[in-house]
């Protein structure tokens, strides 16, 4: 049997946790955070249960949780389930959504779960950066990601406009 693997790295650049969870077969009963969640599935299938309605996640779903969004998932394959995310702070959001839209409000994610290829596509090589602490920008000290950046330099130097922010917050 696979052993379970958890790995959490907190940066201080861009004030965010990022974790990944590797072989895990646990059930996560009922709970919430105070923070906003992000995060996908790389392998695995689960049921997972949030605001009233439950979703088969599988590799390539995404999943957006808000402070304080009741959820739960259980395993729905016989195999492991593998996982990468962020907690993103309120104070963060809330500078994000200031220089987005221009107005510092906190935003709610309208859908828990989503299929994107364009932000899949760039969360991994994000999260595999803040995994090793280099505060999304690569070795040539350029921005490696012209996505969902919680950093102001990063955004205005990509002028990148169709963000997670925008595309998936009421």
């Amino acid at each position: 049997m696979k052993k379970e693997v958890r790995t959490v790295v907190y940066d201080e650049e861009l004030r965010m946790e990022a974790y990944r969870f590797e072989g895990i077969v646990q059930p996560f009963p009922g709970h919430f955070h105070e923070h906003y969640v992000i995060g996908f599935v790389e392998k695995g299938e689960r049921i997972l249960s949030c605001r009233d309605r439950e979703y088969a996640i599988e590799e390539g779903s995404i999943v957006l949780f808000n402070p304080g969004d009741s959820h739960a998932c259980v395993q729905s394959d016989e195999g492991t389930f593998d996982y990468r995310g962020f907690n993103i702070s309120k104070e963060v959001m809330l500078d994000l959504a200031g220089e987005i839209t221009g107005k510092r409000e906190l935003p709610g994610f309208s859908e828990n779960v989503i299929c994107d290829e364009e932000i899949a596509c760039h969360l991994r090589p994000l999260h595999e950066l803040v995994m090793k602490g280099t505060g999304g920008v690569s070795e040539g000290g350029k921005p490696a990601i012209p996505a969902f950046v919680p950093h102001s330099e990063l955004w205005k130097l990509h002028g990148y406009q169709n963000n997670l922010l925008t595309l998936y917050f009421n």
